[in-house]
């Protein structure tokens, strides 16, 4: 059996921890592998998905507060001393609190999962020399998401060595309180019904979106309802948005919702105005419910659509791309074969089942050049 950590800042509800979690619950499937989740920080049951834990995982939290803590570092290697994981995969910002432990033990394998471009995740030139460190010599096996992640670690580490695993999502289940929503969006008369997932923050650029969804709606007999769901990250953001939808009554901002396939399951587009992204765990939600997605050509999302096939990408993040590509995805003939290709295209790439056997693989190809290195020195 073998023994497996997962490592995380905290479960705060965002993509990476959504993603995180999933990928435990996955594994923790399989009887053969023991599956322990470390949260640094506490995790309010309210305000995060700590209670989305499977049962056959074991979670661990450190109650860290905010800022660097040398108490936690020290408990954390006193802790993993005992536990003896054969794997270690860390994410976020979670990599230097293995730093002690990396250095007293070489019978471990350790990961680190790049959720985003690279130098948006480690933008600090200390922390960047720091961790190519480990990267150069193969004491930390580097994890990207996506090939243009891939791209980006390979310019800014200047090093070839990550492996590429996709992100992935289990499939989502509808709720009794879907139709009730869809009587309410999608009665008679009503127009095209536009859901965009994601928590209120600069990156996700929903002042673009707003401002199309307005321009098309000057043309539109029936105008577009834009739903925005997500938490609100930041505050001044948010009041600046809200001032931008002044009374427009087909713009609402929903706030955080534990349903969204329900939302999803009834919109005609998924809409995602990002300035970047790694690869959106909300794309991928979409797809598997096969809701159009209509993007800017950011990150991931370059890989994952094909205008015309799996959606629409805005030739760049310009208010007329996007509003021709929102265009587009709207009055398309080709809908429902869209519609087919993403949830083909989610069920053969980015169902939590491909990405958990990847994963795994990845970990005993590791294991298996620890054994023999090991070998090689004391046999």
């Amino acid at each position: 059996m073998a023994k497996i950590i997962h490592l995380i800042g905290s479960l705060a509800r965002g993509g990476a921890e959504r993603f995180v979690i999933d990928l435990c619950n996955e594994m923790a499937r399989k009887q053969e592998h023991e599956i322990i989740l470390v949260s640094l920080c506490g995790n309010a049951r309210e305000d995060t998905f700590v209670e989305e834990i499977s049962d056959a995982v074991t979670y661990v939290s450190f109650d860290k507060k905010s800022g660097f803590s040398w108490s936690v570092l020290m408990r954390l290697t006193a802790w993993l001393k005992i536990q003896a994981p054969d794997v270690v995969h860390s994410h976020q910002n979670s990599s230097e609190y293995l730093l002690l432990y990396r250095l007293d033990r070489n019978d471990t394998v350790f990961f680190h999962t790049i959720h985003n471009l690279a130098e948006a995740e480690c933008p600090g030139w200390i922390l960047k020399m720091f961790r190519k460190v480990f990267y150069k010599r193969n004491k930390v096996i580097p994890v990207t998401i996506s090939v243009n992640c891939s791209k980006s670690y390979r310019e800014y580490y200047r090093l070839r060595n990550d492996v590429v695993i996709e992100n992935a999502r289990p499939p989502l289940m509808l709720t009794e309180e879907r139709a009730q929503l869809l009587e309410k969006y999608k009665g008679e008369n009503a127009g095209f019904l536009l859901v965009h997932i994601g928590r209120i923050s600069p990156e996700k650029n929903q002042k673009l979106l707003i401002e199309v969804v307005k321009k098309i709606n000057e043309t539109m007999i029936r105008p577009c309802r834009l739903l925005m769901i997500g938490e609100v990250k930041d505050g001044n953001l948010y009041q600046r948005l809200k001032k931008q939808v002044n009374a427009d009554v087909n713009i609402e901002f929903l706030g955080g919702k534990k349903n969204i396939a329900d939302y999803l399951s009834i919109a005609d587009a998924f809409c995602l105005s990002s300035t970047w992204e790694g690869m959106p765990i909300s794309l991928i939600e979409a797809m598997s419910l096969g809701c159009i997605p209509v993007c800017t050509p950011i990150g991931g999302m370059k890989e994952m659509i094909v205008t015309g096939v799996t959606g629409f990408l805005s030739e760049d993040v310009s208010t007329a791309a996007y509003y021709e590509a929102l265009r587009q995805a709207l009055s398309s003939p080709d809908k429902e074969e869209i519609k087919i290709n993403l949830k083909k295209d989610y069920e053969q790439k980015y169902a939590i089942g491909v990405s958990a056997c990847k994963h795994l693989k990845v970990y005993a190809i590791a294991l298996n050049l620890m054994e023999h290195k090991v070998r090689e020195l004391y046999c």
